[in-house]
Protein backbone atom coordinates (compact mmCIF):
# COMPACT_ATOMS: atom_id res chain seq x y z
CA UNK A 1 0.00 0.00 0.00
CA UNK A 2 2.79 2.33 0.39
CA UNK A 3 4.25 1.87 -2.42
CA UNK A 4 1.18 2.17 -4.10
CA UNK A 5 0.99 5.40 -2.25
CA UNK A 6 4.53 6.41 -2.61
CA UNK A 7 3.80 6.34 -6.80
CA UNK A 8 0.74 7.91 -6.90
CA UNK A 9 2.20 10.78 -5.47
CA UNK A 10 5.28 11.19 -7.80
CA UNK A 11 2.97 10.51 -10.92
CA UNK A 12 1.04 13.37 -9.58
CA UNK A 13 4.44 15.60 -8.93
CA UNK A 14 5.00 14.64 -12.65
CA UNK A 15 1.61 15.25 -13.80
CA UNK A 16 1.76 18.90 -12.22
CA UNK A 17 4.88 19.79 -13.51
CA UNK A 18 4.10 18.55 -17.02
CA UNK A 19 0.92 20.63 -16.65
CA UNK A 20 2.69 23.82 -16.29
CA UNK A 21 1.73 26.78 -18.88
CA UNK A 22 4.41 29.17 -19.57
CA UNK A 23 2.63 32.00 -17.80
CA UNK A 24 2.83 29.50 -14.85
CA UNK A 25 6.51 28.96 -14.79
CA UNK A 26 6.72 32.70 -15.27
CA UNK A 27 5.23 33.14 -12.21
CA UNK A 28 6.51 30.69 -9.96
CA UNK A 29 9.49 32.11 -11.60
CA UNK A 30 9.47 35.31 -9.69
CA UNK A 31 7.80 33.45 -6.86
CA UNK A 32 10.98 31.29 -6.34
CA UNK A 33 13.67 34.84 -7.49
CA UNK A 34 11.39 36.86 -4.47
CA UNK A 35 11.96 34.53 -1.61
CA UNK A 36 15.21 33.81 -3.08
CA UNK A 37 14.75 29.85 -3.36
CA UNK A 38 17.19 28.66 -5.16
CA UNK A 39 16.17 25.36 -5.74
CA UNK A 40 12.84 25.92 -7.19
CA UNK A 41 14.82 28.89 -9.41
CA UNK A 42 16.57 25.98 -10.97
CA UNK A 43 13.98 23.40 -11.52
CA UNK A 44 12.28 26.08 -13.72
CA UNK A 45 15.35 26.66 -16.02
CA UNK A 46 17.40 24.61 -18.74
CA UNK A 47 21.13 23.72 -17.18
CA UNK A 48 22.50 25.64 -19.80
CA UNK A 49 20.06 28.97 -19.42
CA UNK A 50 21.64 32.12 -20.35
CA UNK A 51 21.44 35.38 -19.32
CA UNK A 52 22.16 38.54 -20.62
CA UNK A 53 22.14 41.53 -18.96
CA UNK A 54 22.10 45.60 -19.96
CA UNK A 55 23.32 47.79 -17.52
CA UNK A 56 21.83 51.63 -18.92
CA UNK A 57 24.06 54.65 -18.43
CA UNK A 58 26.67 56.81 -19.89
CA UNK A 59 28.24 53.58 -21.34
CA UNK A 60 26.05 50.56 -21.68
CA UNK A 61 27.37 47.41 -20.45
CA UNK A 62 26.74 43.96 -21.19
CA UNK A 63 26.83 41.25 -18.81
CA UNK A 64 26.35 37.39 -19.12
CA UNK A 65 25.79 34.80 -16.75
CA UNK A 66 24.83 30.81 -16.85
CA UNK A 67 22.40 29.08 -14.67
CA UNK A 68 25.20 28.07 -12.19
CA UNK A 69 26.22 32.03 -11.81
CA UNK A 70 22.97 33.31 -11.38
CA UNK A 71 22.29 30.80 -8.89
CA UNK A 72 25.19 31.14 -6.98
CA UNK A 73 24.54 34.93 -6.42
CA UNK A 74 21.05 34.17 -5.47
CA UNK A 75 22.34 31.95 -2.76
CA UNK A 76 24.99 34.18 -1.60
CA UNK A 77 23.37 36.94 -0.62
CA UNK A 78 22.73 37.82 2.84
CA UNK A 79 19.58 36.04 4.58
CA UNK A 80 18.59 39.19 5.82
CA UNK A 81 18.29 41.02 2.21
CA UNK A 82 15.02 41.13 0.91
CA UNK A 83 14.52 41.67 -2.35
CA UNK A 84 11.33 41.82 -4.65
CA UNK A 85 10.64 42.20 -8.41
CA UNK A 86 7.52 43.76 -9.19
CA UNK A 87 5.95 42.89 -12.65
CA UNK A 88 3.90 45.64 -13.77
CA UNK A 89 2.88 44.23 -17.22
CA UNK A 90 3.31 40.69 -19.03
CA UNK A 91 3.02 40.70 -22.85
CA UNK A 92 3.54 37.74 -24.44
CA UNK A 93 4.04 35.66 -28.09
CA UNK A 94 2.94 31.62 -27.58
CA UNK A 95 3.50 28.90 -29.95
CA UNK A 96 3.21 25.00 -29.69
CA UNK A 97 6.45 24.65 -28.29
CA UNK A 98 8.13 28.07 -27.79
CA UNK A 99 7.29 31.36 -25.52
CA UNK A 100 8.97 34.22 -25.24
CA UNK A 101 7.74 37.09 -22.60
CA UNK A 102 8.31 40.67 -22.25
CA UNK A 103 8.13 42.06 -18.46
CA UNK A 104 8.65 45.97 -17.32
CA UNK A 105 9.92 45.46 -14.00
CA UNK A 106 10.98 47.48 -10.97
CA UNK A 107 13.15 45.97 -8.68
CA UNK A 108 13.74 46.73 -4.97
CA UNK A 109 16.15 45.59 -2.43
CA UNK A 110 15.07 45.94 1.19
CA UNK A 111 12.35 48.05 0.03
CA UNK A 112 14.22 50.39 -1.52
CA UNK A 113 14.23 50.31 -5.59
CA UNK A 114 17.61 49.46 -6.99
CA UNK A 115 16.61 49.46 -10.81
CA UNK A 116 14.05 49.14 -13.50
CA UNK A 117 13.74 47.47 -16.96
CA UNK A 118 12.41 45.16 -19.13
CA UNK A 119 13.08 41.46 -18.96
CA UNK A 120 12.19 39.13 -22.16
CA UNK A 121 12.38 35.68 -21.31
CA UNK A 122 12.56 32.71 -23.47
CA UNK A 123 10.84 29.29 -22.48
CA UNK A 124 10.76 25.74 -24.68
CA UNK A 125 8.51 22.71 -23.99
CA UNK A 126 10.74 20.31 -23.52
CA UNK A 127 9.43 16.44 -22.25
CA UNK A 128 9.92 17.94 -18.70
CA UNK A 129 7.11 20.71 -19.32
CA UNK A 130 8.04 24.30 -19.50
CA UNK A 131 11.51 25.54 -19.05
CA UNK A 132 13.27 28.78 -18.94
CA UNK A 133 16.39 28.63 -21.62
CA UNK A 134 17.10 32.72 -21.83
CA UNK A 135 16.58 35.66 -19.92
CA UNK A 136 17.53 39.01 -21.07
CA UNK A 137 16.80 42.19 -19.53
CA UNK A 138 17.69 45.96 -19.39
CA UNK A 139 18.89 47.81 -15.81
CA UNK A 140 18.81 51.35 -15.94
CA UNK A 141 19.13 53.17 -12.08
Amino acid sequence: MKKITFSLILSLAFFTTQAQTPLEVIDSFFEALNSKDHVSLEKLCLDNLQLHSIKLGEENSVTTQTLSDFIGGIKSMPVETKIFEKISSKESLLTEHLAQFSLPYSFYVNDKLSHSGTNVITLLKTNEGWKISYIADTRKK
